[in-house]
């Protein structure tokens, strides 16, 4: 065999590019997709936006298929699903969900609208993509269920509660509406009476505040 032979090449040849990693490709891939859509998101314009070449593709992910697949798996995860772990998470009182709920969705603190909005915009054109969006979409609601049963609502009112609080935080983002911080904390109190059917402790508000 020859000097520069594949079998005896040192490995970050066969590699290719090292500067990047595995999360660098899906970094930038879930950014064109929030940014353009899934039909930008190619292997060539990832690498001409990394500056590397398109071999170090190759070493992560078999196809272009295979990371839109991955970003489409991380998302569906409920490991990786922020507003279901907010929900379930533990409680003093029966309304602290739905507080931390209205916080994540207000402050945008952990919990990516945008990659929301991406992956719904991309469900348009992908059956497996509506399948997910589906999965999730039941997973968050069925949670916000039981914290309205937990509130003493009988079954069907909890589930359309529930219904209506979480298609009016997508359709907010469907909708891109424009809002400063203080119009969001100025109509909190009046928006948390009106899909929760209790008033916002003011305790509660004044953490929003800070």
């Amino acid at each position: 065999m020859t000097k520069n032979s594949p079998s005896t090449a040192p490995k970050n040849t066969i590699r290719g590019n090292t500067k990047t990693t595995r999360e660098n490709w899906l970094k930038e891939a879930q950014k064109v997709l929030i940014e353009e859509g899934v039909e930008h998101v190619k292997v060539g314009r990832l690498a001409k936006n990394l500056a590397v070449t398109r071999g170090g593709f190759y070493w992560f992910f078999k196809t272009r298929q295979d990371i839109l697949d991955t970003i489409l798996t991380n998302w569906m995860d409920s490991k990786n699903d922020p507003l279901t772990r907010i929900i379930n998470d533990k409680n003093d009182t029966p309304l602290d969900p739905l507080i931390r709920f209205f916080s994540i969705v207000v402050h945008e603190q952990s919990y990516s609208p945008a990659l929301d909005s991406a992956i719904r915009d991309w469900a348009r054109t992908s059956s497996a993509t509506r399948d997910a969006v589906d999965l999730v979409d039941d997973r968050r609601i069925k949670a916000l269920t039981e914290v309205f049963l937990s509130l003493a609502y009988e079954q069907k009112e909890a589930f359309i509660r529930a219904r209506i609080l979480y298609y009016h935080q997508i359709g907010y983002y469907a909708m891109d509406v424009h809002e400063t911080k203080k119009q969001r904390l100025n109509y909190l109190p009046v928006y948390f009476k009106q899909l929760t059917g209790f008033e916002l402790p003011n305790e509660a508000l004044q953490k929003f505040k800070r």
